[in-house]
């Protein structure tokens, strides 16, 4: 798993997470706190590697607005969401938003993972357990759905509504997954949290994924929640091995707190 940082052509800064899914030596698995916690919080208490920010969640009072499950038990499910289901504006649109897409981890008869983008109702594929899952949205790759996933929509007052201002710059966090069996962990910073990073907008944050080399991506939550925590390697001063420290290298100060995390853990042997 490498880390790496850099920028767009526009200048706004990528913080981006490689990890090759093929080895084995790597898990991906969402976390969920009781209300609310911060990403380095909740990567440390699960001896995470690295973790970003993953699902939507009510600022209010922490309740998820998107599906989470863990360990085969669904953990949050938006159908319970009162502020979501008794929104008149969105009644028209609560299948499209139930049904938006989500990263999956499934094993095999082996116990080997492998990760998947779907959409909440598409059936698990023959021969694999789900293990895992955390929501958001919308799908980035092979196209953008932002429309069809309702963040862009016309509510019943016939006004037009962008929920995540998905056509202007902003913080945004991303995962996606490529041909050949890599994952990727990805946020850009946007305004207020490092100096000239104006953040992307969701086109621009697709091709990114793209040029990446991502055949299929998913946004996660943005804006304030944007944040990325990695355990970095650095010479031990006294000449020992690697020392591992963890941070928060993508995020504000102080951290914002979120629902869930999508976590990278190694293995356990």
């Amino acid at each position: 798993a490498i880390y790496y940082s850099l920028e767009t052509k526009g200048g706004s800064k990528v913080h981006l997470v490689v990890v090759d899914m093929k080895t084995g030596k790597w898990r991906l698995t969402p976390a969920i706190n009781e209300h609310t916690g911060t990403t380095s919080d909740t990567a440390i208490k699960n001896r995470a590697s690295a973790a970003v920010n993953a699902g939507y969640f009510n600022l209010s009072d922490g309740v998820s607005t998107s599906y989470v499950t863990i360990g085969g038990k669904l953990v949050a499910d938006p159908r319970t969401n009162k502020a979501l289901i008794e929104n008149p504006k969105l009644a028209p649109h609560l299948e499209a938003i139930f049904n938006r897409s989500e990263v999956r981890i499934f094993s095999d008869e082996h116990g080997s993972q492998s990760v998947q983008i779907a959409a909440h109702n598409d059936p698990v594929p023959a021969g694999l357990k789900l293990e895992h899952s955390v929501q958001a949205g919308p799908r980035l790759l092979p196209v953008l759905r932002d429309k069809e996933e309702a963040f862009v929509r016309t509510d019943p007052d016939g006004k037009a509504s962008d929920s995540i201002g998905s056509r202007k710059p902003a913080a945004r966090t991303a995962f996606g997954i490529t041909a050949d069996g890599y994952a990727m962990l990805v946020c850009v910073s946007g305004n207020g949290q490092e100096s000239r990073s104006a953040g992307v907008t969701l086109p621009e944050l697709a091709e990114l994924l793209k040029t990446l080399g991502c055949s299929e991506a998913i946004n996660l939550d943005g804006g304030a929640s944007s944040t990325m925590f990695v355990r970095l390697k650095s010479a031990d001063p006294a000449g020992a091995a690697d020392m591992t420290q963890g941070q928060v290298v993508c995020g504000k100060t102080p951290e914002t707190k979120v629902k869930s995390a999508l976590l990278l853990q190694k293995a356990v042997p």
